[in-house]
């Protein structure tokens, strides 16, 4: 749970070795983190980055990218307002569906089910998520998730 002392706000291209450090304290793939056509977040707690999340935009979808909490802020509720602050976020740009790939965790809690990755693949070919996964041929986590926003 956030509270007076929990912020989360648009990133600058000054935080970005913060992004980086708490995407890689929780365990993340850092490649392509905030490459042009992404919108991330920092959370702060007490001015102490814990937390990050990023949106990669296609046309009218986005793909989640990097949900982090830092191990040490972990079981406050900051993972959820981090990515139900993301979900807003694509709600008010007019996103009709929100993608994610993931390698566990409990999704459905969030409106989010599995579907095919072609799905995400064909909804948004330029995300560098997908663009990476075409170039490496190495999938972006094991599960392939939506949750509709229309």
């Amino acid at each position: 749970m956030t509270d007076e002392h929990t912020k989360i706000r648009a990133v600058t291209p000054a935080d970005y070795r913060a992004v980086l450090k708490v995407m890689q304290d929780a365990g993340l793939d850092t490649d392509g983190v905030m490459v042009l056509g992404t919108t991330y977040w920092l959370m702060e707690k007490d001015g102490e980055a814990v937390g990050a999340i990023g949106l990669e935009h296609g046309d009218g979808v986005s793909l989640l990218r990097g949900a982090a909490v830092s191990p040490s802020a972990r079981g406050q509720g900051l993972g959820r307002a981090l990515v139900m602050s993301a979900v807003t976020h694509a709600q008010l740009r007019g996103d009709k569906s929100l993608y994610m790939f993931s390698t566990g965790g409990d999704w459905e809690s969030f409106g989010f089910t599995q579907i095919p990755l072609a799905i995400v693949m064909s909804d948004i070919p330029d995300a560098p998520q997908v663009t990476h996964y075409r170039s490496h041929a190495t999938r972006p986590g094991s599960t392939t998730w939506m949750r509709s926003l229309s």
